[in-house]
């Protein structure tokens, strides 16, 4: 069985609110009986930071690459000579985010997620887990040189663009998305401590050249997916989109659009859904560094970001 435990990585030395909330989440709803925040500084001058202490599990851990690759044993000074070229916070995470799970287990989460319901059935169950999102270039889709799939991954591409500009494009999309391939992604990945599937991506890790450790996803996504596609141990379960990506990339700029009229979360949302990735990055750079409580309430009624966010919020008495 999977640990109950979460794990969560953050370079730098302050949190923003929307992170701190990704933790609060998986605290409250996750089923987890520790939750711990792997962190390159000492964070306790965040205003959240009492709010995050005061948590159900809560445990702040400074990170130390070197004991943590020491502790998989097998392959670590490759896993070290690598970590050591890495300047991205996201390519260290590509690495830390496999050892913590083979030393440990557990259940890994990125910062920019929102726990919706308990992960322990999924825990219960399998030995090991991912989610798959719909996208358009995958690490195949990338590989593949004929014409006519590039041309047709550009027509994607364009309709995707469009149904991300749409009012309701997130809804037009949801129908047209079984024509986008569904490929692993690492933003939630659970596993057993010792767990074959995690080896092996460590050794597929160990494995990629040196001329493309620094390539963007060579290490996360892309190492993902091509781990899996190679083979799958019978306990490793990887979920369709509606688990952890309702909204997938791109379509995803839809949970911080303001409108008028706002959609029910349960029309966005499955009955299946156990987690929102809400996909940090280029298009909400300039709103994550707004959002706090009083953005939320404000937002509530014609955001979905913050209509998801509403309930997790603590009580302005507490």
């Amino acid at each position: 069985m999977i640990p109950p435990s979460a794990h969560f990585i953050w370079f730098g030395p302050r949190l923003p609110w929307a992170h701190a909330l990704s933790i609060r989440s998986a605290a409250l709803r996750g089923g987890f009986e520790r939750v711990v925040l792997h962190c390159s500084d000492d964070l306790s001058s965040t205003p959240e930071w009492a709010e995050l202490e005061a948590l159900p599990g809560f445990v702040a851990r400074r990170i130390d690459a070197s004991a943590l690759i020491r502790a998989i044993g097998a392959g670590g000074p490759e896993l070290a000579a690598i970590y050591a070229k890495l300047d991205a916070p996201a390519a260290r995470a590509n690495v830390l985010r496999a050892v913590i799970l083979m030393a440990e287990g557990g259940v890994y989460l990125d910062l920019d997620t929102i726990t919706v319901r308990s992960l322990d059935p999924l825990r219960r169950e399998c030995g090991a887990f991912c989610g798959e999102e719909r996208l358009i270039w995958s690490a195949s889709v990338r590989r593949t040189k004929g014409l006519s799939v590039h041309a047709l991954s550009l027509a994607r591409a364009g309709v995707r663009e469009l149904n991300r500009r749409l009012p309701r494009g997130w809804r037009y999309f949801r129908s047209i998305e079984a024509l986008y391939p569904a490929a692993a992604n690492n933003a939630v990945v659970g596993a057993e401590p010792g767990h074959p599937f995690v080896r092996r991506l460590l050794d597929n890790m160990i494995a990629v050249p040196e001329d493309r450790q620094l390539v963007r996803f060579a290490l996360g996504t892309v190492l993902l997916q091509d781990t899996i596609e190679d083979q799958r141990e019978p306990d490793l379960r990887v979920l369709p989109p509606r688990y952890f990506y309702p909204l997938g990339p791109e379509i995803s700029h839809h949970w911080f659009r303001e409108r008028r009229s706002l959609p029910a979360l349960d029309e966005v949302l499955s009955p299946d859904t156990l987690v929102v990735h809400w996909y940090a990055s280029v298009r909400t750079k300039k709103i994550v560094p707004r959002i706090d409580p009083d953005y939320v309430r404000a937002h509530a009624d014609r955001q979905l970001f913050s209509a998801l966010a509403l309930p997790l919020l603590p009580s302005k008495d507490s």
